[in-house]
Parts: C-alpha cells; sequence; structure tokens
C-alpha cells in the first residue's frame, strides 16, 4: 500500500528545507496509485498547501513542481468528479476535496505569477503562460460547481479569476491557444474560459436540473469561441459586459458600465448558433451534441436550447414569468419528496405535525407560484423537480414542485415552487393479477383543485409505463385503467393521465 502518511508529513514539519518540500510533492504523484485514488487527491491538495504557505522556495522550482503535480494528478480528480456526478456509492464525501483541489492550486498560480511579476525571472514564459491558463480554468470550475450546489459564486472566487485573466491580456496571450494537459484533446485559451464561466453564469441555472447545468457546462464547449471579448462598448441585440476592477459578475452592459476594466461581448454568435442547433433538432441530434456524450432526448436537447436562446437574450428570459408575485411572509411547514406526501396525505390528511416551522418561511406568492426561504443547513433532500407539500395555518394544503433554487451565503436557500393545486388526494394503485401484494400509493388533485385547470395525476417512477393497466382504489371503490402517455417528469413521479376501463366490485 502506498505509504501516503509518511510522504506527506514530511511536508508538513516546519523543519523540512524548501528544495525536500518540491521533491516530496514531486514524489507524491509520480506512481499514484489507481486503488487509491481518493486518498491521493486529499494528500496532493495538503502537499499544495504546503508549498503554498512556503515562502522561501524559488519561484523557479515552485511553479515547475506545481505544474507537475498538477499534470499528473488532474486524471484522478477528473475521476473523482465523475464518480460524484454519477452520485455512485460513498462519493458524497468527495465534494469538499474536490474543490479544495482547483481552489489551492488556483491560489498556488497566483502566488507565482505576484511572485513573478516583482522579480521576473527568465526562461520561465511558457510555464507562466501555463499556471495562468490553468489559474482562470480552475476558477472557472469553482463557479461551474457551485452552480451545480445552486450557490452563487462570490466576489472573491470571480476576482481571482479576473486577475489570472488581465494577466494573460497584459501579456499578450489571452487569445493564444493552449493544451491544458498533455492529455487533453482541445486547445483553450484564456479568453474561452473566463467567457465560459461567464455565459454559465448569466443563463441563470439556478431552476436548471443538476442534469441541464451538466449540459449547459459542456454545451458551452461549442458555442463559447464564437465569442471575444472587447474594451469599447458594442452596439448590438445584446451585449453583456463585465468590470474586471471589480469583484462583481457579469451582466447584461448598461449605461454605466465604462472604465478601464470593463470588457464586453455581444451574445449574437453564440444565440446565432444556438439557433444552428435548434433547426437541426428537429430532424435529429446532430452530432456536436451527440459527441458530448450525454444521455439527452431529442425534445430535451430542444427544451434546454430554447430555454438557453430566452436567458442570452435581451431581457434575460424575465417576461417569461407567468404571474406577478406579491410579498408575504409567514411561518409553514414543509413536507417535501413524494413518498412522505403520499404518506401524510394518506395517513395524516396532509398534516405534517412533526415538521418544524422554524425552517421555512414565506417570502412572496402569485397565482401560479410561491417562493419560499428554506433555513435548515442541510438542503441535499433539495433539488430541482421535487414535490414539497405546503401547509400554512388556516389554508388547505397545497402540492408543488421545486422550480428554482438559489441558495445564499448568509440568507438560507430561496426556494421557487410552481404549484399544482391544493388538496392532493392519495390514491392505492395496485397490479390487475396481484391483488395481496402491497399497493403503491399516488397522488391526485381533482380540476376544481388545480392550479392550472387540470387534473393532475402523479404516479411512482417505478410503477409507470403508458399503456399500463392498473387498479385505481380511492374512497373505498375500485376501477381499472390503463395510464396514458406521460405529461411531464418529475424527480420520483410521473404525471399521466388514464382511461377508466372498469369498475371492480
Amino acid at each position: 500500500m502506498f505509504d501516503f502518511k509518511t510522504l506527506v508529513s514530511s511536508l508538513l514539519t516546519k523543519n523540512t528545507p524548501s528544495s525536500s518540500v518540491a521533491q516530496s510533492a514531486t514524489m507524491l504523484v509520480r506512481d499514484l496509485p489507481e486503488a487509491e485514488y481518493f486518498s491521493a487527491v486529499v494528500e496532493i491538495v495538503k502537499a499544495v498547501a504546503k508549498i503554498n504557505a512556503d515562502t522561501d522556495l524559488p519561484l523557479k522550482e515552485r511553479l515547475k513542481t506545481l505544474l507537475y503535480v498538477d499534470e499528473r494528478a488532474h486524471g484522478i480528480h477528473d475521476r473523482l468528479c465523475r464518480e460524484y456526478l454519477r452520485n455512485e456509492a460513498n462519493t458524497r464525501g468527495f465534494l469538499p476535496t474536490i474543490l479544495a483541489y482547483w481552489h489551492e492550486l488556483a491560489n498556488a498560480y497566483q502566488i507565482c505569477l505576484r511572485v513573478h511579476a516583482g522579480a521576473p525571472s527568465g526562461g520561465l514564459d511558457e510555464d507562466i503562460r501555463l499556471a495562468t491558463v490553468r489559474g482562470v480554468h480552475h476558477q472557472m470550475r469553482l463557479i461551474s460547481w457551485n452552480a451545480l450546489r445552486y450557490l452563487r459564486a462570490d466576489g472573491s472566487t470571480w476576482q481571482q479569476a479576473y486577475r489570472f485573466y488581465l494577466h494573460a491580456e497584459e501579456a499578450g496571450f489571452a487569445r493564444g491557444p493552449v493544451r491544458l494537459y498533455q492529455d487533453s484533446s482541445d486547445e483553450v485559451t484564456a479568453e474561452n474560459l473566463l467567457l465560459h464561466g461567464c455565459m454559465l453564469h448569466l443563463a441563470n441555472p439556478d431552476n436548471f436540473s443538476q442534469r441541464e447545468i451538466v449540459a449547459v457546462d459542456k454545451l458551452l464547449r461549442l458555442l463559447v469561441p464564437t465569442l471575444h471579448l472587447e474594451h469599447q462598448p458594442l452596439a448590438g441585440d445584446t451585449v453583456f459586459a463585465v468590470n474586471l476592477a471589480t469583484p462583481d459578475e457579469p451582466q447584461l452592459m448598461r449605461r454605466s458600465m465604462v472604465g478601464k476594466g470593463c470588457r464586453y461581448w455581444l451574445a449574437d454568435p453564440l444565440t446565432s448558433r444556438l439557433a444552428d442547433l435548434m433547426f437541426d433538432l428537429d430532424l435529429r441530434i446532430p452530432s456536436a451534441l451527440a459527441g458530448l456524450g450525454l444521455d439527452l432526448e431529442r425534445k430535451e436537447w430542444n427544451v434546454l436550447c430554447e430555454k438557453l436562446s430566452a436567458r442570452w437574450s435581451q431581457d434575460g428570459g424575465k417576461s417569461l414569468r407567468r404571474a406577478e408575485r406579491s410579498l408575504q411572509s409567514g411561518q409553514v411547514r414543509v413536507c417535501v419528496g413524494f413518498d412522505r406526501i403520499a404518506f401524510l396525505v394518506k395517513v395524516q390528511n396532509g398534516q405534517d405535525n412533526s415538521a418544524s416551522t422554524e425552517e421555512w418561511r414565506i417570502s412572496d406568492v402569485s397565482a401560479t407560484g410561491m417562493g419560499l426561504a428554506y433555513l435548515g443547513k442541510s438542503v441535499e433532500h433539495l433539488s430541482i423537480g421535487k414535490l414539497l407539500l405546503i401547509a400554512q395555518e388556516g389554508s388547505a394544503p397545497l402540492l408543488g414542485v421545486i422550480r428554482r433554487i438559489s441558495r445564499q451565503q448568509s440568507d438560507g436557500t430561496k426556494v421557487g415552487v410552481e404549484l399544482l393545486g391544493q388538496h392532493p388526494v392519495a390514491v392505492s394503485l395496485s397490479e390487475p393479477d396481484q391483488p395481496d401484494a402491497t399497493p403503491a400509493s399516488a397522488l391526485y388533485i381533482t380540476q376544481p383543485n388545480s392550479r392550472q385547470g387540470q387534473r393532475w395525476f402523479l404516479v411512482p417512477t417505478l410503477m409507470f409505463a403508458a399503456g399500463r393497466e392498473l387498479i385505481l382504489t380511492a374512497q373505498g371503490k375500485s376501477y381499472r385503467i390503463r395510464l396514458k402517455a406521460p405529461h411531464s417528469e418529475f424527480i420520483e413521479c410521473i404525471q399521466s393521465d388514464f382511461d377508466t376501463l372498469a369498475k371492480v366490485d
């Protein structure tokens, strides 16, 4: 077994000579064992942190060591990322290490740039260039992974990315292609990487599913090369801007956005490319999308491209809001998840007396939705497409689905809910040829109780199949039904309709 602890302990000893720090870090990644990749990344992060804390390490040795460590370790770090996104068993604890890898290496490269600026060292131009572009990349990965967690990147994350980009611009290689790693299939530029993160942020991903966010992240690899940052304001239908002298996020250009640090870009080339893809999607999934390696169907790609076209337009898709909101405040009890809701509706008439009113607040309401604030610490159970049952004192229980999540650094988590209706009813579903089997629960909202003038029949995902015949039991009566094609899919259930075939005695 590879002895990480002994090796890293030498890195973390105060009396370790500077040359030994670099040498030990190099040894750490030289023969990385495949079977212990998670432990390896944990120890690599510690090693890089030790290098960052060592002020005596010469720039040349520091830079060469960091680039080598990153080169050898990025493959197992990528594996960590892939397994976490697939939600494989025992991967939940990977997240802090995944983020720490990018964070520590970006800090390390920034130190190199500062040392180099204070005392330029000859013969390091290519290494400084690679460190700069990797620095932009690592900062943009942090921003992308914040989006995956519905968390806005703070100003320091953006500002560090801007510093890397400004160095590339001032040194004249912002648009120069660089191969990030020896095994990278494509070359990238500092400009492309920065615009990638900016356009992901401007897609407003807080109401995308994680699957959609991953798709947008990969799609931008195709779209971003059509964009360029300019120093002067541009004329066009949609112009975005970023002020590199401040920690502010990129945004739609405003009249006040002028100054030395401001950069501008037109969204038109990107939306034109989107339009071409959507034209091809009328017939098939184009090879450019198929090559991204995602399992989205043609209809899903169409929906995603339409959303992006709206969000990268002049009003950022704000005009798509269905109804005006009005502010409201108060405590509510909220139950999360299809199975739990079905149980409560069936057994406790929708009243979850065990739920705390301290964790949830109403912030606004509209004819079709509701804004909630979740003050609890554990947010893993919240995801786009999950059902909520909302109970407020003196009001009928409401059934809704999460459409937007925005985590705040210090103000809880904002949850946007589309309301389906009130007074959901629990019904039982069973197989016609298995009368003694335990029935499954489904949820039903009658047309008069619906917010959208249609009845809602929500079936557990594992039980659904178009054309399937089941026995539906409600209020002591049973009917043989046949499920129709799905209307929409949520995380744990599917909305469908059904034909009633016969009453069952």
